[in-house]
């Protein structure tokens, strides 16, 4: 046990090494004032409406959540799974990547009689659905303007897009033909419409960052968000650092760069993002209080 607790700790010290690290190293190499005076023109109203895009998809996890357990036959309401969500999503925001929250979902579920085997395959299922509008995006988008990309990670992008999506595919129509319960959620047709909401979250998360884009005045064109914000998406949610803090920063700050943009410019979009984050798990963290109270 005391074994398990030190490795534990160990994970939780290098992922904020990782994060803040990161962040270190491009402070050092960040011009302030430059960096001031891309804040200080933040225009609110883009801001907000990113916020929006932000509180929309928090909702349509939720309903995606709830769709993958519908085919169990398990039935609790809509606001059961968004109070838990976010309940997972601001832990998730305090603890190192994402296994504290989600941990927590498959708990809830458990107690209220999902057997724990299906508890947690419906949060990883809910995770992975949610890398497959990642990948989605990315068939869709590489095409249209991976100009900017080295050859090496261009190559490895469209390889692992388009052969995940083959092999998506070929495991449903497998499970369907095994028709197994445990697997129902997976199976063609009823995994399209979580699939459907996965994409949706995920064209919301790119239009999150579009939105901020706008807030800092960037005249940054909307399909390189469509190729950038996809891979950051994924390296956040690596439980490799906090909340992918200093990850995201420093990936956008490298694919900016590419772009011809200083580093200034990935690093204050990546940290208005990061305070998006901060203001979206105060509604979890409510509920954690209210529930304590009571």
């Amino acid at each position: 046990m005391n074994l398990k607790k030190f490795k534990g700790s160990l994970l939780f010290i290098l992922r904020v090494l990782i994060s803040f690290g990161i962040l270190f190293y491009l402070f050092k190499k960040t011009d302030w004032e430059k960096l001031r005076a891309i804040i200080s023109n933040l225009q609110i109203s883009y801001y907000l409406l990113a916020l929006g895009c932000v509180i929309t998809f928090q909702m349509l996890v939720a309903l995606r959540w709830r769709t993958i357990c519908k085919a169990w036959n398990f039935e609790a309401s809509f606001r059961y799974y968004l109070k838990n969500y976010l309940l997972g999503f601001s832990i998730n925001t305090v603890f190192p990547g994402i296994v504290a929250g989600d941990t927590l979902r498959s708990i809830f579920l458990t107690r209220s009689g999902l057997d724990w085997k299906k508890a947690g395959f419906s949060v990883l299922l809910d995770r992975g659905l949610g890398l497959m509008g990642i990948l989605l995006i990315l068939s869709i988008s590489l095409p249209l303007g991976d100009h900017f990309l080295p050859q090496p990670l261009k190559l490895f992008l469209y390889t692992v897009s388009y052969g995940s999506i083959i092999g998506f595919l070929i495991l449903s129509l497998l499970f369907k033909f095994l028709n197994r319960d445990f697997f129902k959620p997976l199976e063609i047709p009823t995994v399209f419409k979580p699939l459907l909401l996965g994409l949706i979250i995920q064209v919301l998360f790119v239009f999150q960052f579009i939105f901020l884009g706008l807030a800092l005045n960037f005249s940054i064109k909307p399909n390189y968000y469509f190729i950038i914000i996809p891979i950051i998406s994924f390296l956040s949610a690596l439980p490799i650092s906090i909340s992918g803090l200093g990850l995201r920063e420093g990936t956008l700050s490298y694919f900016l760069f590419l772009l011809n943009y200083p580093l200034e410019y990935g690093l204050s979009l990546g940290l208005l993002a990061y305070s998006l984050i901060l203001l979206s798990s105060l509604p979890g963290i409510f509920v954690y209080l209210r529930g304590r109270w009571k």
